[in-house]
């Protein structure tokens, strides 16, 4: 039986916390295998619709992939940022732990020894607090900065039509196609062999 939230420990709750990061994470990628599939299916689909010279089927399948290129690179945004944010508020619990600990082994120290440790005791403790509130307010803007992933991810997601060109009629960057550049590779292969 579940344990309602109100009795759980903090480790307790990190674990579940960090579980649903996890799951967050897989359903992104899986998201994201889903997307890369959809978008072969429609340059393959805009490839036969070229080859059967029917133009509207053309544009449709280019607006797909489109829609489903933009899609992706969105997704990809929020699993970026949510890689991020787990993984910084990470380092702030560990910064946290270490600086508590020292805490403990200053007054461990002062406890056991019989010069005036509270100098050094204060600054551990300020310096406690100090990190506690980084932190704290580092996790405020991890967390204000999530919610702003939509706006992220709209403005990265534009899709170009030479992007969709390149992709259905397979031109690399250098706006060669495929088959000019195994050629180009086989002549350049020729010479280096001579």
């Amino acid at each position: 039986m579940k344990k309602p939230n109100l009795f759980k420990s903090k480790a307790e709750k990190e674990r579940e916390r960090r579980m649903a990061v996890n799951k967050a994470m897989n359903q992104l990628e899986r998201r994201i295998k889903k997307l890369e599939d959809q978008e072969q299916v429609y340059i393959n689909a805009a490839k036969v619709a070229m080859r059967e010279a029917l133009p509207e089927q053309i544009e449709l399948a280019k607006k797909a992939l489109k829609l489903t290129i933009g899609e992706k690179k969105r997704t990809f945004a929020m699993l970026v940022n949510l890689r991020i944010v787990s993984q910084m508020k990470e380092m702030s619990a560990m910064t946290t732990d270490f600086v508590h600990a020292l805490g403990d082994i200053g007054k461990s120290i002062a406890a056991n020894t019989t010069e005036d440790m509270s100098k050094f005791v204060n600054e551990i403790q300020e310096a406690m607090e100090k990190v506690t509130a980084q932190t704290e307010e580092v996790i405020e803007v991890l967390e204000s900065n999530q919610n702003e992933v939509g706006v992220f991810a709209d403005k990265i997601s534009n899709v170009d039509d030479t992007e969709i060109d390149n992709k259905i009629y397979g031109k690399s960057q250098s706006g060669m196609s495929n088959d000019e550049i195994e050629k180009k590779l086989a002549s350049l292969r020729e010479e280096i062999n001579k």
